[in-house]
């Protein structure tokens, strides 16, 4: 028995769309729980007012997350200490925006009529809001981080291969190409060592999802914390064989069976049933590998 990707196991919950239901979510649980600042609006006011605060301070704390990540100690901080720190962060840059909605709207009655430095009414509101958006944030990606941690996976369907009699792994530097023997030496790279071993190293695409990366391999799938730029920076260093076909996918060379047109846009076909868009700008390099 073969485990191998499934077409029906390709379309997972990114964290995107995870991120954006989760918004909805909380915005809806605090508009029912209807604090003392919004209890004059109607609860589809406080519902709309709070889920662009909520929105407005997710998108702070990715965005510094993000741009974090591209600094290399940063990088090499234990993965609690770098959401802690973006989301304070992001929590900084809200407080502003947060203060000013509330002002706008006329929510912001302030109960102190002495004057007051504005550095001291922002850490004010700082210590405020920095507690529940970090905590918010970490038990968000705690949800996605056990598969960074190898206690997740999406697993694929198991089925048969008929067309190999051979058990002998399929390998990682190379992969399996006809009656090309493979080789069992697995990759080692630091993206590649956050995998379940279930998963093998036999790498089929990668795909970029914020901060997060998707691999999948011959064997099924798995969401990783680290840069997908990264990613990809280590593979070219040890020379694995494959192309960047679009600014959030990378395919593997031996695992690309077809190159397909849908309408006005154009995807590739892998052995494993996947399906990976193509960018216009990618392919000159798609073409060189065909």
């Amino acid at each position: 028995m073969k485990l191998k990707l499934a077409p029906s196991n390709s379309a997972q919950l990114s964290w995107p769309k995870f991120l954006a239901f989760s918004t909805i979510c909380i915005a809806i649980v605090i508009a029912l729980l209807n604090p003392s600042s919004t209890q004059e609006l109607s609860i589809a006011q406080r519902a709309l007012l709070w889920l662009i605060q909520v929105s407005a301070l997710l998108t702070m704390m990715q965005v510094m997350q993000l741009g974090l990540q591209k600094l290399s100690p940063f990088f090499k901080w234990p993965v609690f200490v770098q959401l802690a720190l973006s989301g304070l962060l992001g929590a900084a840059l809200f407080v502003p925006i947060g203060t000013w909605l509330d002002g706008i709207l006329g929510l912001d009655e302030p109960t102190v009529t002495l004057p007051r430095s504005w550095y001291l009414e922002y850490l004010e509101e700082l210590a405020f809001v920095s507690p529940p958006a970090v905590t918010t944030w970490l038990g968000l990606n705690a949800i996605r981080l056990k598969g960074a941690l190898g206690m997740f996976q999406d697993r694929s369907l198991p089925v048969t291969n008929t067309n190999q009699t051979s058990t002998q792994p399929r390998g990682s530097t190379g992969v399996n190409t006809g009656s090309q023997e493979s080789k069992t030496e697995p990759l080692k790279l630091p993206f590649v060592d956050l995998l379940p071993p279930p998963l093998g190293t036999d790498l089929v695409a990668l795909s970029a999802e914020l901060h997060y990366t998707r691999v999948y391999t011959f064997a099924g799938q798995a969401l990783i914390f680290y840069p997908f730029g990264r990613a990809i920076e280590e593979l070219k260093e040890v020379g694995y064989p494959g192309v960047q076909v679009h600014r959030s996918h990378w395919v593997a060379q031996d695992h690309i069976l077809q190159k397909k047109r849908l309408k006005s846009s154009s995807f590739l076909q892998t052995d494993t049933g996947l399906k990976i868009p193509v960018s216009r700008r990618r392919k000159n390099d798609l073409s060189q590998v065909l």
